[in-house]
């Protein structure tokens, strides 16, 4: 499917908010209102958009370390890392990769030695080769659609 500036500019002002309504959108496209929902449809119809959702800045939650961990692990125990670490608080998300290690995860934790103390626990684990951390320095908006949101328990907001 190709885009044009309109498809990108719907797309931009319904990721800046979900419930933007057309009218305004179609005169920020100098468009007609029926030319928005028209664009919209053939999008989500072709699976270019799939729902609307929220974003959370895990800041303002009282997570002020996230955090994405590489980890390197046996090949045959992937699957045993992976759901060891979907249990572990503050991990928000946890995937198998393909890549430099194999398993990659993002964490939201309230201090840098809550995230020590995560590395610390992953590297004890036995099928654990090696684990390599990048904090994010920058705004975070999380789209929590796909994130257990069970670790956030406790949190202060």
């Amino acid at each position: 499917m190709k885009f044009d500036e309109t498809d990108i500019r719907v797309i931009r002002s319904l990721q800046r908010d979900a419930r933007t309504n057309f009218a305004n959108i179609a005169g920020e496209c100098e468009v007609s209102v029926d030319t928005i929902i028209k664009r919209f449809q053939r999008l989500k119809k072709t699976g270019v958009v799939k729902g609307t959702t929220i974003l959370l800045d895990p800041r303002h939650l009282s997570l002020e370390c996230v955090a994405s961990l590489e980890i390197g692990v046996d090949p045959k125990r992937v699957d045993e890392v992976v759901d060891s670490l979907r249990g572990e608080p503050g991990v928000i998300f946890c995937t198998p990769s393909v890549g430099m290690q194999n398993v990659f995860a993002i964490v939201a934790l309230g201090n840098v030695n809550e995230l020590n103390a995560l590395i610390e626990r992953t590297k004890a684990h036995t099928d654990v080769k090696v684990v390599t951390t990048s904090i994010w320095a920058e705004d975070i908006l999380l789209c929590p659609e796909n994130f257990e949101l069970e670790g956030l328990k406790g949190a202060a907001p």
